[in-house]
């Protein structure tokens, strides 16, 4: 069911864009971050009239000297509905650059992002101090050119309508705000002044394209083929070069709207082992290979044909113990209840577990479980985002979390002896009737590890949740105070279908901050444990904050209901607000 739905909301947004028909040149959706972290995508602008955008870099002094005639186009037109942003596509420029050059010129605008350049490429912007006026929901380019802001008298050969005394880009922005979308035929086109951008790679590949053996297969199986083979949890196996060649439309798509690969978090704060990050380079390649028509080249052999699927779904090889879930019959159709189960373990003595994995018998039922470490016989039900001092979290399964995963050095999970496993699992329908037997597996410690690994899951309360229907922007918070000191290892957001965004942060006890991830486009069919790579010592009285927003509106395509007020609960039409906190004390 999550594959079709994927796929089925992917080709519906490209249907949507391939539907609209004019002389008005156009461009692709696109999502790019800003320099503050926040995620922008040009669809989900579609309440906006028009959209501007002003391209930038931190060494263009015309550019700069334009900030303070920027920022009044922008008081003039933004309370009419008209949108601005800024784009920073210079080969040449960083994120510290950027942010002092706002910090030193109060740009007063979200600057996003463009370091792979591809979406400059995609736009069309050859200067920094270039403005294109993007029409949102039709992906109309309405303007592309100058500040243009001299007056100068009306010129009848445009079919907008032209004002004396006024200038092509006001009166473009008038008429957009008048509603006189009509009037658009073709784009209007000005001068730009200002710097030339400079695209290294894309002269260079227009030069000599990347070739499929040796440039794009080596970056499809070291970041996309552990989801994308036979069985895998992905709509398609990129298993030769003519499946990868087939999908490419839709992989150039995913790209460009941030939507692949998975689990893009906010690459300027921290780094995680598991965030499949993806180096600018790699998506030029990508993407300029694409547009070429995506080639096979020359080489006598596919190297996505010689990858063998896993000989085991046990990632690290038999467990030492196998927990097997009772069968669970899921019917064709209809709303099911969390099952929760409690399942005795045999343990005569204490054991340390030092990894886990869940194998769900159906990926296609199973949207996700929780895994506890009880007392024998314990019933008490599952509330998931509520801590129970009887419970100890041992791992969960979820969309993105099919892989083993491995305690720190040093800690592990404690099991008693006389202990149970207890688990919660969200089964959903997919029209039909299926049997879903899950394994838990097993992997014990040699010896007893230095630290108890534990799990804090910090929620603002699922009762007290009240999304209004068709707003885009519903904030929540929560707290909460660590009062021992401990070293922390793995976060993870969890929202339902409105989620939008989460910030992990941190107020240390001398009032400092610091923030710990962030996870921009909060992504309910994906939802890993971020692991960090260097984990962070956090001292007692710290406070740990997660800030997050929700999006309960059209522009959202996974809202099922826009028109819906949505409340807390454990169904994923409802929602929820909850960060996990993975870590050990440092102190026993």
């Amino acid at each position: 069911m999550r594959k079709l739905s994927w796929a089925l909301s992917l080709f519906v947004a490209t249907l949507m864009i391939g539907q609209v028909s004019s002389a008005t040149e156009r461009v692709g959706n696109f999502a790019l971050l800003d320099h503050e972290g926040n995620y922008h995508q040009l669809r989900k602008y579609g309440e906006s009239k028009a959209v501007v955008i002003i391209s930038t870099a931190t060494t263009c002094l015309e550019s700069i000297e334009k900030l303070p005639k920027y920022r009044l186009l922008r008081t003039t037109w933004e309370g009419q509905g008209v949108d601005f942003l800024a784009i920073n596509s210079s080969a040449e420029d960083n994120l510290e650059a950027i942010r002092l050059m706002d910090d030193l010129y109060n740009v007063d605008l979200p600057i996003l992002l463009d370091d792979s350049q591809l979406i400059a490429e995609s736009l069309g912007l050859s200067k920094a101090g270039e403005i294109i006026v993007l029409e949102p929901n039709r992906f109309q380019v309405l303007y592309r050119g100058g500040l243009d802001i001299d007056p100068r008298r009306a010129r009848p050969e445009r079919n907008i309508i032209a004002r004396a005394g006024t200038s092509d880009l006001a009166d473009t922005l008038a008429a957009v705000v008048a509603g006189e979308m009509d009037s658009f035929d073709a784009t209007v086109e000005t001068e730009a002044v200002g710097c030339a951008l400079q695209f290294p790679k894309r002269d260079q590949h227009a030069q000599t394209s990347p070739d499929y053996a040796t440039d794009i297969a080596p970056i499809l199986e070291e970041k996309c083929v552990s989801c994308h083979v036979e069985g895998g949890i992905a709509p398609f196996a990129m298993d030769s070069h003519m499946m990868v060649q087939g999908w490419s439309p839709m992989m150039k798509e995913v790209i460009m709207t941030k939507r692949m690969p998975p689990a893009q978090v906010d690459p300027s704060i921290n780094h995680f082992t598991n965030a499949r990050y993806m180096d600018p380079s790699e998506l030029q390649s990508l993407i300029h290979w694409i547009d070429a028509g995506a080639p096979r080249g020359n080489s006598e052999v596919d190297p996505l044909t010689r990858i063998s699927p896993p000989e085991t779904v046990w990632e690290l090889g038999e467990p030492d113990y196998i927990v097997e879930v009772p069968a669970f019959t899921v019917p064709a159709t209809g709303v099911l209840d969390y099952e929760n189960v409690t399942i005795n373990l045999p343990f005569e003595e204490d054991k340390w577990v030092k990894s886990v994995q869940h194998i769900p018998g159906d990926r296609r039922v199973l949207h996700h479980l929780l895994s506890y470490i009880v007392p024998a016989d314990y019933d008490e039900r599952i509330v998931e985002g509520e801590n129970d001092s009887y419970r100890e979290f041992l791992e969960g399964y979820a969309p993105g979390k099919d892989e083993a995963a491995t305690y720190p050095e040093n800690s592990g999970m404690f099991i008693p002896a006389g202990s149970a496993v207890q688990m919660s699992l969200h089964y959903t329908t997919f029209g039909k009737e299926t049997v879903d037997s899950t394994l838990l597996g097993l992997y014990f410690a040699d010896a007893k590890p230095e630290h108890q690994y534990s799990t804090y899951s910090l929620s603002h309360g699922g009762r007290n949740l009240v999304i209004p229907p068709r707003t885009n922007e519903h904030k929540m918070s929560a707290s909460h105070v660590f009062e021992d000191e401990v070293m922390l290892h793995g976060l993870r957001p969890h929202m339902h279908y409105r989620g939008k965004h989460m910030r992990f942060s941190v107020i240390y006890p001398d009032g400092t901050k610091d923030d710990i991830i962030n996870v921009p486009d909060y992504n309910f069919a994906w939802q890993p444990t971020y692991r960090l790579t260097d984990p962070m010592l956090l001292p007692a009285g710290s406070r740990v904050m997660i800030e997050g927003a929700f999006d309960n509106s059209q522009y959202n395509l996974g809202n099922p209901d826009p028109d819906a007020e949505v409340r807390g609960g454990a169904q994923s039409w409802d929602e929820m607000f909850i960060g996990y906190f993975s870590y050990h004390k440092t102190s026993n």
